[in-house]
């Protein structure tokens, strides 16, 4: 079987993000060179603040959702302090600083970019989920301009 991977598995390379539980890592996977976003929890944050419920629905979501504009989890473990969640490395920046570098989108960019919002959100609902903080900042872009929705339930 398929050996379970934990935080030494992957070389942590620099912070990509800040959040109210931890931080958010581009990190290698040593064995394969490939290339994540690594989101570290400290678990007493998520435990002092009675937010176990929202990182166990993060958790799920992600796991239960494959679709092409919504981040994709590969990898979860946790360690008597910590959680990790690993996810695709989406290398495009968040949409909110390219409408801010941008100050507007042209319509036929504002049309692409809500189709595919729109399409990932119907997709959530038909599992039976929320994403409850859909916002420009959790909204990513991928190398090709595609969105890639993340942060669910944080």
């Amino acid at each position: 079987g398929r050996r379970r991977l934990g935080p030494n598995d992957f070389e942590l390379l620099r912070v990509v993000g800040q959040g109210a539980f931890g931080k958010v890592f581009q990190v290698r996977r040593r064995d394969t060179g490939e290339i994540f976003a690594m989101k570290v929890m400290r678990k007493d944050r998520v435990l002092e603040r009675d937010h176990r419920d929202y990182v166990k629905a993060e958790r799920d979501v992600l796991t239960a959702v494959v679709h092409p504009y919504i981040v994709t989890l590969r990898y979860s473990f946790q360690t008597p302090k910590k959680l990790y969640l690993v996810l695709d490395f989406i290398n495009g920046g968040h949409l909110f600083f390219q409408l801010y570098r941008a100050g507007t989108f042209d319509e036929p960019l504002a049309r692409l970019y809500c189709a595919e919002i729109v399409l990932a959100i119907a997709h959530l609902h038909s599992l039976g989920f929320v994403h409850r903080d859909l916002k420009p900042e959790n909204v990513l872009l991928d190398g090709e301009g595609h969105v890639r929705i993340t942060d669910f339930g944080l």
